[in-house]
């Protein structure tokens, strides 16, 4: 049986992030937008976890399923979770569409930008669990401290940037993307907040330091 190991927080610099990162890590010298969590020898790990800090919008996005994802990219698609941390007043983010629409709808809307205003943003609070299977439209705003549990993957289409100048990926995302409204956060049972194929993922409520 190998024995148990302390991941290691990797701290990555993002120009969306941000200049404090307490009570979980001190003062960065420079916006950390993502701390990712890694073996101590950097051996690849089936799942990742990490803290994101958001100072402003995120990518209007979407994941590919495993199938898709190998034949067209070599690689795993990703499912994912997150679990709400912190977030400002007036944070939000967006999950699905705000209601069915076609392929053709979400290529055009993605290159006008109107995508942002068709997809329906949420009102975000700590404690909340979100389930993202692939296929989920989704967007982070500003004001938002999670952590997320993926598949060990990186593979993100982006379907919308704000004007920012980073690779769109509208042929894939169309093709594989959710065209049905999203249910909205998840019911935690118990201690229990997600499960999938991929992680389980359960809360651990400490009585001392």
């Amino acid at each position: 049986m190998s024995r148990p190991f302390r991941l290691v927080p990797s701290f990555r610099e993002k120009i969306w992030g941000v200049a404090d990162l307490e009570p979980w890590f001190r003062r960065p010298e420079r916006k950390t937008g993502e701390v990712w969590f890694l073996h101590p020898d950097g051996d690849p790990l089936p799942v990742l976890v990490k803290f994101i800090f958001t100072s402003e919008r995120l990518s209007v996005q979407v994941h590919p399923p495993d199938e898709y994802a190998r034949r067209h990219d070599g690689m795993p698609g990703k499912t994912e979770m997150w679990y709400i941390l912190r977030a400002e007043p007036g944070a939000r983010l967006a999950m699905g569409p705000v209601g069915p629409m076609s392929r053709g709808q979400l290529r055009d809307t993605s290159l006008t930008g109107e995508i942002e205003r068709l997809v329906r943003w949420f009102p975000a609070s700590p404690g909340q669990v979100w389930l993202i299977p692939p296929g989920t439209i989704h967007a982070l705003g500003p004001g938002i401290t999670l952590c997320e549990i993926q598949q060990n993957s990186d593979n993100t289409y982006r379907l919308y940037d704000y004007g920012r100048p980073r690779e769109l990926h509208l042929d894939k995302a169309v093709d594989v993307a959710c065209l049905e409204p999203h249910p909205g956060p998840s019911t935690p049972q118990g201690n229990l907040l997600a499960a999938c194929d991929y992680f389980v993922t359960e809360r651990l409520e400490l009585s001392s330091p």
